[in-house]
């Protein structure tokens, strides 16, 4: 039998060649080459869109390289397509509910949890509609996110790689938020996920006691509340301020509309559609009935912390 020898540089008709671009110098074809192998090996994993913005840079200069990965495009598409279904393949027949179990503090399977990252981004989701979104933040999160449900919301663990591709990721779950949800993080060690959970599940608690505005909080936005809340005995003392208000629903929205406003009387009269001196009145009756002035800087304080603490242990 006689061997056919290709020559894939040279063979005309149906023999395919190699992708080769027109008119290339082999030297700037080495050093894009170069490039991209530096690009991969940095690479931390994410979005199709971040892939080709790794790529398209590599071939910053060389218009002829920039067309060839643009023209890569759908094949890229493909291909990570094809890796983020394997992975959740394996997540979903091979491991199981794995952020459930690290968050729950339940042993795991040895080889799962050596193949974890070292460190993660435990985040706290917290959406009106959050089975409509859970596809677009689980796709936001990256390669390697894991996702499972809680009493707090939707729990998703990232890997925290590197310094700059955590918070880009936190943005981009956060835009996804649309100013109307919040978002709590706490960064842990594998070891430490249950922990790191509890803590992002309670600042969630404290951002939506303390009616905080849709966004991406942590521990330190909410230290004064977290310490109130960690002696029962101080949380009841100031449930117990707001006891007597309950009766009187006008002075409680009045309350609720004040704080909502940070403590602002000019907005929260605008908010309440009604003419300052009525507010000012109710103020007046807010400070009879509980004994904390809503005026005073203390005792506005006093009656914010008190809301804090109502809606923490309601």
């Amino acid at each position: 039998m006689t061997e056919v020898a290709v020559n894939w540089s040279s063979t005309p008709g149906r023999v395919r060649r190699a992708p080769r671009l027109a008119g290339e110098d082999d030297v700037r074809l080495a050093e894009f080459r170069a490039k991209i192998r530096a690009a991969g090996e940095n690479w931390a994993g994410g979005r199709y869109d971040d892939l080709l913005g790794v790529l398209e840079e590599a071939a910053e200069g060389h218009p002829a390289f920039a067309e060839f990965v643009r023209a890569s495009g759908p094949v890229l598409t493909e291909f990570l397509d094809g890796y983020r279904r394997r992975n959740e393949g394996i997540a979903s027949a091979r491991r199981g509910d794995v952020a459930g179990d690290l968050v729950d503090g339940h042993p795991i399977a040895p080889d799962v949890y050596d193949a974890l990252a070292a460190r993660y981004l435990i985040v706290v989701v917290r959406l009106s509609d959050v089975t409509r979104t859970k596809p677009v933040l689980h796709e936001a999160a990256g390669p390697g996110a894991f996702m499972t449900r809680k009493e707090s919301g939707l729990v998703i663990l990232v890997p925290d790689l590197d310094p700059e591709r955590t918070p880009a990721i936190t943005r981009q779950l956060t835009r996804h938020l649309d100013g109307k949800g919040w978002l709590t993080v706490a960064a842990r060690p594998k070891a430490d996920i249950a922990d790191g959970y509890r803590e992002a599940a309670d600042v969630m608690r404290l951002v939506v006691a303390g009616r905080r505005p849709g966004g991406v909080y942590n521990i330190s936005d909410v230290l004064v509340e977290y310490a109130v809340t960690r002696h029962e005995h101080v949380t009841r003392s100031l449930v117990s301020i707001l006891d007597p208000l309950r009766a009187h629903p006008v002075l409680w929205e009045t309350l609720v509309a004040l704080v909502d406003a940070d403590l602002q009387r000019n907005q929260t009269a605008r908010n309440l559609f009604v003419h300052r001196s009525t507010l000012d009145y109710r103020l007046q009756r807010i400070a009879g009935i509980t004994g904390c002035d809503p005026t005073s800087g203390r005792g506005g304080h006093t009656l914010v912390a008190a809301m804090i603490a109502d809606g923490y242990s309601g």
